[in-house]
């Protein structure tokens, strides 16, 4: 199996830029009914234009969202060839990285609530190296800002960042099909001395 499979082969779904914002749209719904229909009572229009107004921001948050999800799709590209999985990502800040099969440690499908409902899957890898540079465990970095606590973060990941790598927007059964094939690749290509998977 010498071929070089690309997100060609088993693309990130459009739909996935949707799912990845769907929780935001439902929050922004609840936000707005319980805006509508137990402050206005309160306020008359004043109150009812207040309310237009945040509705209004909301949106155009939701729609800088939308095309945020879009550009990490289209900027992300992977691809699997017979000793690497080589990784590329970054809308303005391009990164690439690639990884020799011997050093990945853990390959699994996940799904959320979301994922089900549109057939989706991520495939999920970690490998032995951090990759992080002086980046302490824990901590996320964005646009080469450190922002926090990795547990606290609802975002999904795309890409890679640190150790974990996440390739989302998967149909369900090209997430599993991709997962058997890295496992095959790691089988095929043990570890050596000289892998740093950097």
């Amino acid at each position: 199996m010498n071929e070089v499979i690309t997100e060609k082969n088993y693309p990130v779904e459009g739909i996935w830029v949707w799912k990845s914002i769907l929780g935001l749209l439902i929050a922004l719904a609840v936000t707005g009914v319980y805006l509508l229909f137990f402050l206005t009572g309160a306020g008359g229009v004043k109150a009812i234009v207040g309310v237009i107004y945040n509705f209004g921001i909301y949106i155009i948050f939701a729609i800088c969202y939308v095309i945020y999800a879009a550009l990490r799709r289209n900027t992300f590209h992977y691809s699997i060839d017979s000793k690497f999985l080589n990784l590329q990502q970054g809308i303005l800040n391009k990164q690439q990285r690639h990884i020799p099969y011997g050093v990945i440690q853990n390959v699994f499908v996940k799904q959320d609530l979301f994922d089900r409902v549109f057939g989706l899957a991520s495939l999920s890898l970690e490998n032995a190296s951090m990759g992080a540079g002086s980046q302490q465990e824990g901590q996320a970095k964005i646009f080469g800002m450190t922002l926090g606590n990795k547990k606290q973060q609802r975002n999904e990941m795309v890409g890679f960042s640190g150790n974990k790598i996440s390739i989302p927007g998967l149909k369900k059964q090209n997430a599993e099909t991709l997962k058997g094939i890295v496992l095959q690749k790691m089988k095929e290509n043990p570890v050596e001395d000289s892998q740093s998977g950097l």
